[in-house]
Formats: structure tokens, sequence, C-alpha cells
């Protein structure tokens, strides 16, 4: 049986060093988020938004997508507790996260991490210029409570979880894109030095 995925824009972070919310912020006329959502759109059975109380109402006046708030008992805890919240809200076998903040991740990308799938992995991760790129990445419905437990002890980093689990990493060259994909826009100098940004 074909396993299923669910597909979740991670859209909760404070954008401090952005100084306003990035995942609103415009790319070629569409938001960021939109980017996120349309590489995942083609390889996720549904589709979610993790976001921070504050934007709740402007995702949901942007798009019909379900918006969710990390589940309370790790609400503000980072991209473990997204993942954790999507796992609990759905029944999908593999969530595949993207952050909202990767304007030029492309459909490309998604397709071919997709096609690494593999039930004896919990996770399937791309290895950019030798380093791990976690949100840009697909984890097994089993790795729930191995989250819940480091989000429990205080533990946010996503290296903790990698290091506790099965990874198939895969290199960046061997999904054949362009360098830019990997590109993700932290501050508003980096926006305003891109010739495509459009003002917001």
């Amino acid at each position: 049986m074909k396993p299923t995925i669910a597909g979740a824009v991670l859209a909760g972070g404070q954008s401090r060093r952005f100084g306003r919310p990035k995942a609103f912020a415009l790319h070629e006329g569409a938001p960021f988020f939109t980017w996120s959502v349309a590489a995942l759109r083609s390889v996720a059975d549904e589709l979610y938004i993790v976001s921070h109380p504050s934007l709740v109402d402007e995702f949901r006046r942007q798009t019909d997508i379900p918006v969710l708030l990390d589940v309370e008992r790790c609400r503000g805890c980072g991209p473990l507790a997204g993942i954790y919240t999507v796992m609990e809200q759905s029944q999908a076998d593999w969530v595949f996260v993207l952050p909202c903040d990767m304007p030029y991740m492309r459909q490309e990308v998604t397709s071919r991490l997709v096609s690494y799938i593999d039930p004896m992995v919990d996770a399937i991760v791309p290895l950019h210029g030798g380093r791990p790129e976690p949100l840009v990445a697909l984890y097994h419905r089993r790795l729930s409570p191995v989250i819940a437990e480091l989000l429990d002890i205080g533990e946010r980093r996503m290296t903790a979880l990698l290091e506790r689990i099965h990874v198939r990493y895969i290199d960046t060259n061997q999904l054949g894109v362009e360098e830019k994909v990997w590109h993700n826009v932290n501050t508003q100098q980096e926006y305003e030095s891109r010739s495509d940004r459009c003002c917001f």
C-alpha cells in the first residue's frame, strides 16, 4: 500500500531577524508560504500550516489550508513541536516538513525525496554541503513518542532527534536541482538583495 503523507509548512517562528512575519513576504508576487505549499501539494495527501497565534487570522485570510497551533504541552518549542503537532493531528504515515522561508523550493525536490521513502528508516533528510537540512525532510509517524520524550525534557534541537533515530541522508547533489533552491531568507538585507523580490 502506498504510504500516506501529511505536508506541513512550519511558520511558527517570531521572524525576529527579519523584523516582520516572513511567511507573508512576497516572491514573484506570491507570499513565501505559498511556495512551500506548492512544493508539497503534489506529494502530500493532506496539508497543514503550523503557526504562531498572532499569525493565524492572517493565514486564514490568505488560504483555506488548515492552520494549526502547537499542542499546548509544547507550544512555542520550535520545529520539533510543529512536527509533533501534525503527527497528533494526522493519521498519515509520514510528515513532510518545509519551512515557510524557502521561496525557491520546488516540487522536483519534494518528489525526489519522496522517492526515497523506505519503511525501514525513520526519516529522510537531505545533506546540503555535508550538513543536514532537517526542516526539508520526511519523518515517520512512529517518531511521535520519541519527539514527545525530547520535548518533555526540554530538548528542542532537531539534531537531538536525528541522533536518536535511523535516518536516510540524501546528498543534495543526487537531487539534481539548482543551488538556490536551498536558500532561505533570514533578514531584510537578504530579502532586499533578491532581484526578484516584491514589496509587502
